[in-house]
C-alpha cells in the first residue's frame, strides 16, 4: 500500500466579497447605468424632435387661421369702414362666445392711439401702449419681460410695415412646449400692401394657460412610460446574463478551494460553450496533471522508503557475511586450506554482490538524469547471448538450471551497445535464476519482426503473480515482499532493463508462458546491410 504524501501546508485566507464588489454586480450595474443613460439621452431626444415638428406644425395652423381671420376682416372692413363692426361680423362678439373657441386665443388691435383692445371687449376699455403685454400677462404669469419686448416689436411691425411676425411665449428650449403666437396685420380689403387697419394675435389656449397639450402629454407619459419598462427590462437581463458569467467562475472558485485542501480529485462541471467552459476545460486538464504529479509523489515517496530498506538490507547481508569471516580469518578459527578457500570463495562473492548493487545504482541515476547514451554497433546477437551465458555459467550450475540460446546465427545483425546489451540478458537471465528451481531450464529465443529483432527470455518457474505485471518493470518494485536475497533483489534490474531497451528505441512486456514459468519480450532495432566483416561478435570466454 502506498504511503501517503501530505503536500506542504499553505496559509488558506477566504476574503469576504462584498456584494458591491462581486463581479456579478459590478457587471449588472454598470449594464444597468449605461442603458439608464442610453435610454434617458433616447427619451429626450424623442421629446425633443416631437417639440419641434410639433412647434413647425403648429406655428403652420396658426399662421393659416391668421391669414384666413385677417382677410375677412379685411374685407368687412372694406364694405363698412369700421373695423369693430367687421370683426363683430367676422367673429364672436361676447366674450363668452370667444371662450367656446377651446383651441385658440384671438386677439384684434386698433391703429389708433393710444392702442384700444377690439376684440375680445371687456366692456370698459384700458388704453395704454402695454395693453397687450400686460394682458397677455394676465393670461400667463410666466411671461417675462423680453417676451413683452418681442410681442411689442412683432405688433410695431405689423403697424408700420404690414410685416406677419411668428413668436414665442415663454423658454424656448429643446425640451420645453412649444408656445408659438402669430402677429398678423390685417389690410383694408384684405389684400396686402393696402392700408393696414388693424393687428390680429393669435396663441394656442395651452400657450396662454402655460399647460401641456393633451397630445404632448400623452406621448411625453408613454414615452416615460416605455423607457421605465426598458430599464426595468435591461436590470433583469444584465442580472440573469452575468450570472451565466459568474456562476462558472464561482464554481471554479469552490473547486480551487477544494484542491487547495488537498483534495486533488475535484472537478469543475460545467455546460458554458464559451471562453468560461474552455477555461473549465483547462482548469479540469490542470487539476488532472497536478493529482497525477501528486500520485507520482507519492509513489516516489513510497518508493523512496522502500528503496532506504531495500538496499539497508542489501549491503547489511554481504557486510555483515564479510566483517563475520574476516574475523574468523583474524581469530584462526579456519585451520586448513579447504576453509580458507571456502571463506575466500564467500567474501568474493559477496564482495561482488555488493559492487553488483552499486553498479545498478549507478546506472539508474543515469536513467533518472536522462544521461543514458547508448553507442551503437553492428553485432550478432547469438554471439551477445552465448558471451552472457558464458559469464553467468558459474550462477547456472550452482542454481542447477541449464540455460539454451535458440538464437539463430543467420538472424540478421543488430544495431545496439553490446555493453547494454549484455547487461540486458545479464538482468533477465538473472531474474529467471532466481525464480527457476533446480532442473528448470532458461531459454533465449529471437526473431524478425519487420526492422525488429524480437527477442524472448523464458524460464520454467513459477510464472508472474497477476498482480505483479503492471508494476514489474517500477522502479524499486518487487513481486517477493519478504525481500529475501534469493528471490528478492534489489527492484532496480528490470527498471534498468527497461530503460536501455527504450534508450535503444524499442520496448519491452513481461507474460505468463503457456506452458508455464515467466516470459520477457523486449525488441531492438536491425542494422542497416553491412559487410559480414564489420559485424562485431565477441568469443566465449
Amino acid at each position: 500500500m502506498i504511503s501517503q504524501f501530505t503536500p506542504p501546508n499553505l496559509a488558506m485566507s477566504t476574503v469576504q466579497v462584498r456584494w458591491w464588489q462581486s463581479i456579478r454586480w459590478r457587471f449588472a450595474l454598470v449594464s444597468m447605468l449605461l442603458v439608464l443613460i442610453a435610454t434617458a439621452l433616447l427619451a429626450v431626444s424623442i421629446i425633443a424632435a416631437i417639440n419641434y415638428y410639433y412647434g413647425v406644425d403648429l406655428s403652420q395652423r396658426l399662421t393659416n387661421i391668421a391669414d384666413n381671420t385677417a382677410q375677412r376682416i379685411g374685407v368687412s372692413y372694406a364694405q363698412n369702414g369700421s373695423l369693430t363692426v367687421a370683426v363683430n361680423n367676422v367673429l364672436p362678439a361676447t366674450p363668452s362666445q370667444n371662450a367656446q373657441n377651446q383651441d385658440y386665443l384671438l386677439l384684434v388691435i386698433n391703429m389708433n392711439r393710444p392702442l384700444r383692445l377690439i376684440y375680445p371687449s371687456y366692456g370698459k376699455p384700458n388704453p395704454g401702449p402695454g395693453f397687450t403685454g400686460l394682458l397677455l400677462a394676465l393670461a400667463d404669469p410666466s411671461v417675462q419681460k423680453g417676451d413683452f419686448a418681442r410681442i411689442s416689436k412683432a405688433v410695431t411691425d405689423a403697424r408700420r410695415y404690414g410685416r406677419e411676425t411668428v413668436v414665442d411665449i415663454g423658454s424656448n428650449t429643446p425640451g420645453s412646449t412649444p408656445r408659438p403666437a402669430v402677429v398678423q396685420p390685417i389690410f383694408d380689403g384684405g389684400q396686402t400692401g393696402n392700408n393696414v387697419v388693424g393687428v390680429l394675435i393669435i396663441t394656442p389656449r395651452s400657450a396662454a394657460d402655460n399647460t401641456v397639450p393633451p397630445f404632448l402629454e400623452t406621448i411625453r407619459i408613454a414615452i416615460l412610460i416605455v423607457s421605465a419598462s426598458i430599464v426595468a427590462l435591461a436590470a433583469l437581463v444584465s442580472i440573469l446574463f452575468s450570472r451565466t458569467i459568474t456562476r462558472p467562475l464561482a464554481k471554479l472558485t469552490s473547486t480551487a478551494h477544494v484542491l487547495a485542501s488537498g483534495d486533488y480529485s475535484a472537478r469543475v462541471t460545467t455546460n458554458s460553450q464559451s471562453e468560461l467552459g474552455e477555461l473549465a476545460i483547462t482548469f479540469n486538464e490542470m487539476a488532472t496533471r497536478l493529482e497525477t504529479d501528486v500520485d507520482e509523489l507519492r509513489k516516489q515517496e513510497f518508493w523512496r522508503r522502500e528503496l532506504i530498506m531495500n538496499i539497508t538490507h542489501d549491503l547489511a547481508t554481504p557486510l555483515t557475511a564479510i566483517a563475520g569471516l574476516g574475523e574468523s580469518l583474524v581469530d584462526g578459527v579456519n585451520q586448513d586450506r579447504e576453509d580458507f578457500e571456502a571463506t575466500g570463495r564467500i567474501i568474493v562473492r559477496e564482495t561482488l554482490r555488493l559492487r553488483r548493487l552499486v553498479q545498478d545504482l549507478h546506472l539508474m541515476a543515469k536513467v533518472e538524469a536522462g544521461a543514458m547514451q547508448p553507442q551503437p554497433k553492428v553485432l550478432r546477437l547469438a554471439a551477445v547471448v552465448d558471451e552472457t551465458l558464458a559469464v553467468l555459467a558459474t550462477e547456472f550450475e550452482r542454481a542447477n538450471v541449464e540455460p539454451l540460446n535458440n538464437v539463430a546465427f543467420d538472424l540478421p545483425p543488430a544495431w545496439a551497445d553490446p555493453d547494454m546489451l549484455m547487461r540486458v540478458f545479464s538482468n533477465l537471465c538473472d531474474n529467471a535464476l532466481r525464480h527457476t528451481p533446480e532442473g528448470g531450464t532458461v531459454v533465449i529465443e529471437a526473431r524478425q519482426q519487420g526492422n525488429l529483432l524480437e527477442v524472448a527470455v523464458t524460464d520454467s518457474g513459477r510464472g508472474i503473480p497477476p498482480e505483479a505485471l503492471a508494476r514489474l518493470f517500477d522502479r524499486f518494485y518487487r513481486a517477493d515482499s519478504s525481500r529475501q536475497v534469493r528471490t528478492g533483489g534489489s527492484g532496480l534490474g528490470l527498471t534498468i532493463v527497461r530503460a536501455i531497451v527504450e534508450a535503444h528505441g524499442g520496448t519491452i512486456r513481461a507474460e505468463n508462458a503457456p506452458q508455464g514459468g515467466a516470459r520477457f519480450i523486449f525488441s531492438i532495432p536491425i542494422a542497416e546491410q553491412a559487410p559480414i566483416w564489420s559485424y562485431t561478435t565477441t568469443p566465449i570466454r
